[in-house]
């Protein structure tokens, strides 16, 4: 017992003190849920308005039993006459929903359209959302000589950080399939970095992030990626995740020089009805996340 004591004082601890250190965290408990849609593809084309006004109805009929507070739509959510209904599609949420921009609005001329469309949505969020914060809309793209309008946004909610981000390509063709970094003043490279540099290293994964394309290499390439994960992985346990569509399908993948897991969801416009459910668990130290993809009959 000497020993121990004499241990204990060298270091400068308390008895008590190295007693409480010891004691397991507290549980987790449910404390909310969100819900992520992909991809509604919403044209005049009736189908995909069906398949999106069911998911609506679903989210509608169980957000409360589940716990759902906010929703994520992640890009490609309707273009030309397509896009204004999406918009009258997605206001029937009894819950408020995030729109992303997706690289079929911008291939289908709609990138200034989309912040016509979604603006008043944008404005409501902003005042009612804890410090909101939006990039710069309207921005010089030095990599095609244009205007390009970006779709980057941060808020905080439940005491989590969530980060929208626009990295959807604008150029034609095969390459608009792919992700773009936008390294460039008001792009969204610097956007991010405004988020993320400043955290510091931690367990509570509390930074949320979500976009149209992947966070992974496939969507970017390897000097892209090194610039994201150059960011991202210093302060890899405050990120929770990163949530996208895009792929058509559902798709888990360890980034780990990043720090994080990228989450893929099906698109609702085509196979199966697909919502993705994500439960929030806190023990007031840090979050975990439980995740269920359920199928819209």
């Amino acid at each position: 017992m000497s020993a121990l004591l004499l241990l204990l004082a060298c270091s400068g601890a308390d008895p008590e003190d190295s007693a409480e250190d010891t004691q397991p965290p507290p549980p987790m408990e449910h404390l909310y849920s969100f819900a992520i849609l992909a991809d509604p593809h919403i044209t005049a084309n009736l189908d995909p308005q069906e398949r999106l006004a069911a998911a609506v109805s679903w989210i509608n009929e169980n957000a409360a039993d589940r716990g759902i507070e906010l929703v994520w739509v992640v890009g490609d959510i309707g273009w030309g006459d397509g896009l204004p209904i999406s918009r009258s599609l997605l206001d029937a949420l009894e819950v408020p929903y995030v729109p992303v921009i997706g690289d079929n609005e911008i291939h289908f001329g709609d990138e200034q359209t989309f912040d016509d469309v979604f603006g008043p949505q944008f404005d409501t969020l902003a005042g009612s959302l804890d410090d909101w914060q939006r990039g710069a809309v309207e921005v010089f793209n030095p990599e095609h000589d244009r205007l390009s309008w970006f779709y980057n946004f941060s808020f905080t909610y439940g005491g989590l950080r969530w980060v929208g981000l626009d990295w959807c390509s604008r150029y034609d063709g095969i390459l608009g399939e792919l992700a773009d970094v936008h390294d460039f003043e008001g792009g969204t490279l610097p956007f991010f970095a405004s988020q993320i540099a400043p955290l510091e290293a931690g367990p509570e994964e509390d930074v949320l992030l979500f976009s149209h394309h992947p966070m992974h290499i496939g969507a970017f390439d390897e000097a892209e990626m090194a610039a994201i994960t150059g960011l991202t992985g210093p302060v890899g346990g405050r990120i929770a995740g990163a949530w996208a569509g895009h792929l058509h399908l559902n798709a888990t993948v360890d980034v780990d020089d990043a720090g994080y897991t990228a989450w893929v969801t099906d698109a609702v416009w085509d196979d199966l009805i697909t919502v993705r459910v994500v439960e929030v668990h806190g023990n007031g130290i840090s979050h975990e996340y439980v995740q269920e993809l359920v199928v819209v009959e």
